[in-house]
Parts: C-alpha cells; structure tokens; sequence
C-alpha cells in the first residue's frame, strides 16, 4: 500500500480495494496497523464502508511521545490515540496490541490500561518484546512477569481478573466485558504454521525474521 500524508486526504484506494475483494469472497478481513494512516476519520470511514470491521491497532507507547520513540523511533501518540479514537467511534472492533519492554514502557501500563478501560476498548494484547530484527537488547518478560504487570496495573475499580485459558507462551484473562491476552515471545508454532515462498514451497513461519534475513 503506497504511503500517504497523515495530514493529507489523499490516501492509496488499495487498501478498501482489498477488503472489497477479501469480502466478496466471503472471508473476514481484518488489518493490522500501526494506525497512522488511520488519524484520518474519512479514511476509516472509507474502509468502513468497503467491509472492514476488525482492526488490530499497535500502540507500543500509550499515552506519551517518548515512549514511542524508544519503542517504534517516532513521536506519534497523536496519530495513533486519534486512530483509537476514530475505531471507536466508527464501532469496529478494536483489538489494541502493546509490546512491553522492561524499563522502557511497561511503568506506563497502568496509566495505559486504565486509559483503555474508560474507553470501552474491549480486547486487549500484551506481548514481550521478541528478539527479532531492531528488537531491544535485554531479557523479555516472562509470562509470570507479564501476569505480575498486568495484575499490578489494573484499576482499583475495575472488574476482578479472572483466567479464561492460555497456552504454553499465552495466558487469557477477563476483566468485565474486556479479554486480554498475554503472550511471551517467542511463539513461532512452527509445527502448525508456515508460510508460502514465492517458489512454491512452504518453510517456518518467523525463523527468518528471528534471524533478521531481510535486514530490516
């Protein structure tokens, strides 16, 4: 999808293109963004209106400009918070993805989580950050360290958390209306999950980008 100008009302059609297509041949189209693009309301709108219901949104620094430029290398809290906004507004259904990082951003969480709550958001994701391609250097959170976070960070007045399943690398909880999944990186699947190379054939889903093949 060709870039656009935040401020601009001139965005590439290729996207709703898509979710026409996808939709037309009776599948589910969901997006996963880092949400600039999507600070234009008449841009979600127009995704809306091409069939798009089910956005993931990456918002790694909360509230706070800083954060995100230790995380993703830009101040954007703007963008993406009037992209939360506009998702809400328009009723898709938001999963909103954080990668906390210890010592960067997981001391915001509890302003963050509480930040979400008021808003209604409904499905929330917490990762570790992974050791792949610029990841940040240190250990990541285990999944004992994420549940200890999470539990720490919740609102005094919100619902009590209640465990609803998991994995071996994910943990599902409830809080009221609101599910949120932990998942402690790395969580490859290779077994179950591949992909499909240009000539034909089928290898490991992440091992190349673990391995920082493409160098980005």
């Amino acid at each position: 999808i060709k870039e656009c100008d935040w401020s601009s009302d001139v965005c590439s059609s290729d996207l709703p293109d898509i979710v026409r297509r996808v939709r037309a041949l009776g599948h589910l189209p969901v997006v996963l963004t880092n949400g600039l693009k999507l600070g234009r309301r008449s841009y979600v709108e127009t995704l809306k209106a091409a069939g798009l219901r089910t956005v993931h949104l990456s918002i790694n620094g909360g509230l706070r400009d800083e954060l995100y430029e230790a995380v993703d290398g830009m101040p954007c809290a703007a963008r993406k918070l009037q992209a939360l906004e506009n998702l809400l507004a328009l009723r898709l259904w938001t999963t909103v993805g954080m990668i906390l990082v210890p010592g960067v951003n997981d001391g915001h969480l509890p302003a963050f989580l509480g930040h979400l709550l008021d808003r209604g958001v409904r499905d929330i994701h917490l990762r570790s950050v992974g050791a792949m391609g610029r990841h940040m250097p240190g250990e990541p959170f285990s999944l004992d360290a994420l549940e200890a976070l999470l539990r720490a960070a919740l609102p005094p007045d919100a619902p009590p958390l209640a465990a609803t399943g998991g994995s071996a690398s994910s943990r599902d909880f409830r809080s009221g209306r609101t599910v949120i999944q932990l998942t402690a990186w790395p969580d490859l699947g290779s077994r179950s999950r591949g992909r499909l190379t240009p000539d034909g054939y089928l290898e490991p889903f992440l091992e190349n980008a673990i391995a920082n093949q493409f160098r980005y």
